[in-house]
């Protein structure tokens, strides 16, 4: 048998045996509240990630004009996100900048969105980087401006680095969200441990585990059919 399939029904039978030992017994009101909870999380996650990659490209784009003070401003955002845990920063957006806000959630993505686009904006300028100056200074030899050569030249070639990274980042922040708890959002995390505690059993946070690994192994699936798909002309 081939050794992808293998791994699928590995993966399969894992999460099946699962789900089959953790899946605990729940009203249909509950069920809801499970599905809704994980869409949540999902909603969380989408939310960060568009944020963090609109204003982590920004930043990359910025720190690439060689302005030394901008350069500066920019790494400190990026080592104060990086520096500090997230746990803090979901916490001074929702009790702090967005105190007066009703809706937490909106607040959370705030702070998600924006501890990822330090992740991103170094993503970025890495994969940008990992391309031969010489193909900027080809460009700017041709009389081609630094924003057309980036867009024209140098970007195309940095993108097969960039986006199965980007995908990457969208499976670690799918995890973080497990923080939101905190903050009293219902996410996934949240629920299965007042499930825990009102049914006086483990079963919901194991549940919990494995519907995580469910949706991380599908997420990584998706990277590799990208990273195939932009490596298939190599």
């Amino acid at each position: 048998m081939n050794e992808k399939i293998l791994k699928v029904v590995f993966v399969l039978t894992v999460i099946a045996v699962g789900l089959y030992f953790t899946y605990p017994e729940l009203s249909e009101a509950q069920k809801i509240s499970y599905a809704k909870s994980y869409g949540i999380t999902l909603i969380l996650t989408s939310g960060g990630i568009v944020i963090g990659i609109a204003l982590g490209f920004m930043l990359a784009f910025l720190k690439f004009l060689n302005n030394k003070f901008l350069s500066f401003i920019i790494d400190e955002y990026v080592d104060i996100i990086r520096g500090t845990p997230i746990v803090i920063q979901l916490m001074v957006f929702v009790f702090i900048i967005f105190a007066t806000w009703s809706n937490n959630i909106a607040a959370a993505i705030f702070a998600l969105g924006l501890n990822s686009s330090a992740y991103v904006a170094e993503i970025v300028r890495s994969g940008i980087n990992s391309v031969d100056r010489g193909q900027m200074e080809a460009a700017r030899a041709m009389g081609l401006g630094y924003g057309t050569a980036m867009k024209e030249i140098v970007f195309p070639q940095a993108i097969k680095n960039i986006l199965p990274a980007l995908a990457n980042e969208f499976i670690s922040l799918f995890k973080e969200t497990s923080v939101v708890g905190l903050v009293a959002i219902t996410d996934l995390t949240f629920f299965s441990k007042s499930m825990q505690a009102a049914l006086y059993t483990v079963q919901p946070i194991l549940f919990a585990a494995v519907l995580y690994y469910a949706s991380v192994k599908f997420f990584s699936f998706l990277v590799k059919m990208l990273e195939s798909r932009l490596n298939r002309n190599d």
